[in-house]
């Protein structure tokens, strides 16, 4: 299944989460920066391995980047979770008037278009789910929440099949 039309992860019981934060920014310039620091926070106080915090800080920044981007929002929100063996993110946005994410083949000399394409392989899988009739769309990733090695021959993350499971939606923070 292509990571754009995979289904999104199913909710479970919050108990079944180790940790989950929510939050929500204006959507300007600052926004993939304000978002890093806010995941970097979030994930030392889960001790989560360094190295795998700078990767799931990468893919929520070009995430938010792209709903910044491609969108005409006036905010993003984001949302992490811990499942003890997984880390989540999802970003959403109003997604007003903006078609969905799509992977550019970026030539070399291009500055943009390979954001997706980081993403699809920092991941054990990724989607877009729409929130409703206009109301925004989603953008979800899985992460190994454990340090863990790229798969040599596909250059990519070991990839997760579909049965995963994800928490109920945060209360949001504001900032």
């Amino acid at each position: 299944m292509s990571p754009l039309t995979a289904a999104a992860p199913e909710r479970s019981p919050r108990s079944a989460v180790a940790g989950e934060v929510g939050f929500r920014l204006p959507a300007g310039l600052r926004a993939a920066g304000q978002a890093r620091r806010r995941v970097r926070v979030t994930l030392a106080s889960w001790g989560v391995p360094e190295e795998t915090a700078r990767t799931v800080e990468l893919v929520v920044s070009e995430l938010v980047a792209n709903a910044v981007r491609h969108t005409a929002s006036a905010t993003v929100g984001a949302r992490l979770w811990d499942d003890g063996d997984v880390l989540g993110v999802e970003i959403t946005d109003e997604h007003a008037g903006a078609e969905g994410p799509r992977r550019r083949a970026a030539a070399e000399e291009d500055e943009c278009g390979r954001g997706l394409a980081l993403v699809d392989a920092l991941t054990l899988r990724w989607g877009v789910a729409a929130e409703g009739t206009g109301a925004g769309q989603r953008v979800w990733a899985e992460l190994p929440r454990a340090d863990w090695e790229m798969d040599a021959a596909t250059g990519r993350a070991p990839r997760r099949s579909a049965a995963s499971v994800t928490p109920a939606a945060p209360t949001e923070q504001r900032s």
